[in-house]
């Protein structure tokens, strides 16, 4: 649905996050008008939001708790695309965690595709995740995993993997409502996300690099596919404007690399930081298929310009210190 103007208003919940930032950075600049959910719109935390360029004119935070329906109605109606990015992340071990993850993840979904279908919204963007592929001990090592493939939820939850599990419980609704109600659900399934950060707050993501430049002697040796977080908004923008050519689900991951060899390459950039000696095995490479992606022309920058975009960024924001 376009404006009196002509300028199509677009919907991204959560839009205060790491990945959810840079979309609406890239909207702004793409020339859509962009209504962005938030806890508390005039918290301090939404500041770099407002700094954007054409945020002025075309930017309305709206104070929305996925939980509450109607909070999301008001921010999604007029809207002709939105973008579920939000998503609970906790920083910490949960005493419930099918209470304080599962259910919002899974209840904040369901709303927001109720009120999409409401508003006769022409598309939804669901940001998921690689999590929910990935994840099944039956699966052979040396297949490749493409969008076929789910993670196994019993798995998940014997585990206590409960991120993924959220997150394949919500995607499952997301695509099943689609089937269910005719209404245009796309989904994204990145792997794990760096690149320069907008906020002045660290996350998750980033944590996974900061921690190798400064951490303790060990570290775990895992197995993680990397995609930049520029790459990743081409990847969900596509899925919006190549209406005819999209559906269904789509892996987005450009680089993968074990936490040693990752470290090593950060060596070779940034030798003056203390890097681990020593590294405990967690886990096996895993191969991904990003041909479904790229067959819409997608494409995605070297995993040297992500990382030093990354640290530039941690350093200027103050969360790493300059060697």
């Amino acid at each position: 649905m376009a404006t009196s103007e002509g300028i199509k208003k677009v919907c991204v919940t959560g839009a205060g996050g790491f990945i959810a930032s840079w979309l609406v950075k890239v909207l702004l600049s793409k020339g859509y008008s962009v209504h962005g959910t938030v806890r508390e719109p005039g918290s301090q935390k939404y500041e770099h939001l407002l700094k954007l360029e054409r945020a002025s004119e075309n930017l309305t935070l709206f104070k929305a708790d996925l939980l509450n329906y109607e909070s999301v109605y008001s921010a999604i109606v007029g809207c002709s695309a939105v973008f579920h990015v939000a998503c609970p992340v906790p920083s910490a071990e949960l005493p419930n965690p099918e209470v304080e993850m599962v259910e919002p993840a899974v209840k904040g979904t369901v709303n927001v595709l109720e009120a999409c279908l409401k508003a006769k919204v022409e598309r939804v963007i669901f940001l998921s995740s690689a999590a929910t592929v990935i994840f099944n001990p039956n699966f052979p090592k040396d297949k490749l995993f493409d969008e076929s493939c789910w993670s196994d939820k019993d798995y998940c939850k014997e585990t206590k993997n409960w991120y993924s599990y959220s997150k394949t419980i919500a995607e499952e609704q997301a695509l099943n409502f689609a089937k269910r109600t005719g209404l245009s659900v796309v989904s994204i399934c990145p792997t794990h996300v760096l690149g320069p950060i907008l906020q002045s707050t660290t996350n998750a993501s980033s944590l996974f690099v900061i921690n190798i430049l400064k951490d303790s002697d060990s570290a775990e040796n895992r197995y993680p596919w990397i995609v930049d977080v520029r790459d990743l908004v081409d990847a969900i923008l596509l899925a919006y404007e190549k209406h005819d050519d999209v559906e269904g689900r789509y892996i987005c991951a450009s680089h993968g690399i074990s936490t040693r060899d990752l470290a090593e390459k950060l060596k070779s950039i940034y030798p003056n930081y203390k890097y681990p000696t020593n590294y405990v095995e967690v886990g096996y490479p895993r191969m991904l298929s990003t041909e479904k992606l790229e067959s819409l022309g997608w494409k995605y920058r070297t995993l040297e310009e992500t990382l030093i975009d990354s640290i530039e960024s941690y350093k200027e924001a103050g969360l790493l210190q300059s060697q």
